[in-house]
């Protein structure tokens, strides 16, 4: 017997949880290795199942969480992942911003018949052109904002994002304190952000800036508060 296809559904109304899984029951190729109804739920789902594919809700009704930004923290999870995103509603931005942060697909809930002919393609390696599509559109626009930095300011921002402590910044990079105050004020400004730790997410996710989940946001504070002490 072969092995199952894994797939993992996040999405916050029950109901359709419950039809996605019946209608993903059809296929005996298909194993359904767990379901959340949040964000964080789903993060934690997807670090312990490793999922083949993530099924994930646009819009999942909270202030700083939706499919979007679920999906960013899914695929750093478990970045062998696939996500696509399911909608109830018609939303250009949310198709843009979804295939930004990684998404290799996008598909209407009210067509629901295409989601396991499209899951089963995919399963199957069958060539398909909105994965290409999709693949391609998220590294141009990444591709995007190598290009509006300066060689500096992009290696200064990579070290931003390996979390590389300020107070070390300037001897590896050897600059002046100065200098790399200067250089990280003109990417906040390029990228249009406040703060450093969104440009790292803007730069991670394709240009979006995705909200950051509130629990890690107090686990990094805490750290920090700690290295800093």
């Amino acid at each position: 017997m072969s092995v199952p296809y894994r797939i993992a559904i996040l999405d916050d109304e029950p109901v359709w949880i419950e039809a996605i899984i019946a209608l993903l029951e059809r296929s005996s190729e298909i194993e359904v290795v767990g379901t959340a109804c949040s964000q964080t739920a789903a993060v934690l789902l997807a670090a312990d199942a490793k999922p083949d594919l993530f099924l994930v809700d646009v819009n999942l009704g909270h202030a700083f969480q939706n499919g979007i930004s679920a999906t960013s923290a899914i695929l750093t999870a478990s970045p062998a992942t696939d996500v696509i995103v399911l909608t109830a509603a018609e939303n250009d931005q949310h198709v843009v911003d979804a295939i930004s942060v990684g998404a290799i697909d996008f598909l209407q809930k009210s067509n629901c018949e295409l989601l396991l002919p499209a899951i089963l393609r995919h399963m199957h390696h069958e060539f398909s052109p909105n994965a290409v599509l999709a693949r391609s559109y998220a590294e141009l626009r990444r591709e995007n904002i190598r290009k509006s930095l300066t060689d500096n300011e992009y290696e200064l921002l990579e070290q931003l994002s390996e979390n590389v402590p300020r107070s070390e910044l300037t001897r590896k990079l050897r600059k002046s304190e100065n200098t790399v105050k200067s250089q990280i004020r003109s990417i906040l400004h390029k990228l249009g952000v406040t703060n450093a730790t969104e440009a790292v997410r803007k730069l991670k996710n394709g240009g979006v800036l995705v909200p950051e989940d509130m629990e890690e946001s107090k686990s990094s504070a805490a750290r920090r508060r700690k290295k800093d002490f």
